[in-house]
């Protein structure tokens, strides 16, 4: 009797440790969720985010191509910044997206790859970011400047130079805010 005892009490075991190995992979799996719906809705077109309207940051660097990218260069115009990964899975739709939202956005879409250079080549190859700036921010210097703690993020800046929003970048939300920014001209007179 004792015999049979001890496989029923050891699978009862095994069932048990099985059991709260599940609940902690769920409540991981939770609080997951929780951060992505977090971060989509900092990504606040129409209101403004915890770090909107400050002033972005100015940068300078090389993109992937050999050419300099600046925060000069887009005076005036509403500019997204794309923090990506190659290791990040999300990281693939957002790019495919951000492929045709760069047309209606003028070129007005930066991508910064959070890897090294030869990292940061496969992926624009991969999704085929030609004519998208791409820079490789090998040291995070850049997803420091701008305060980037997670990929894929997208920082919308304003024509004005302050930040319009931080968050997870959804391609309607962006769309509509190139549809609804001003132009230069437009935003001249208003500050003149």
């Amino acid at each position: 009797m004792a015999s049979m005892s001890l496989p029923f009490f050891s699978s009862y075991a095994a069932l048990w440790i099985l059991v709260i190995l599940q609940g902690l992979v769920l409540l991981a799996l939770v609080r997951m969720v929780h951060e992505l719906r977090n971060n989509a809705a900092t990504f606040n077109v129409g209101g403004q985010s915890a770090a909107a309207l400050e002033p972005a940051p100015p940068f300078s660097a090389t993109a992937l191509d050999g050419t300099r990218v600046s925060s000069d260069d887009f005076p005036g115009r509403l500019t997204a910044l794309l923090f990506v990964s190659p290791t990040c899975v999300s990281c693939t739709t957002t790019l495919h997206e951000m492929r045709a939202l760069h047309y209606k956005a003028q070129g007005n879409v930066v991508v910064i790859c959070r890897a090294n250079r030869h990292d940061s080549m496969r992926l624009a190859q991969a999704h085929k970011l030609d004519g998208l700036p791409v820079i490789a921010d090998e040291d995070d210097g850049l997803s420091r400047l701008y305060r980037i703690t997670t990929v894929p993020t997208a920082v919308l800046i304003k024509g004005s130079g302050k930040v319009q929003s931080y968050g997870y970048p959804l391609r309607e939300e962006m769309e509509q805010a190139f549809e609804a920014a001003p132009d230069a001209a437009e935003e001249e007179r208003k500050a003149g």
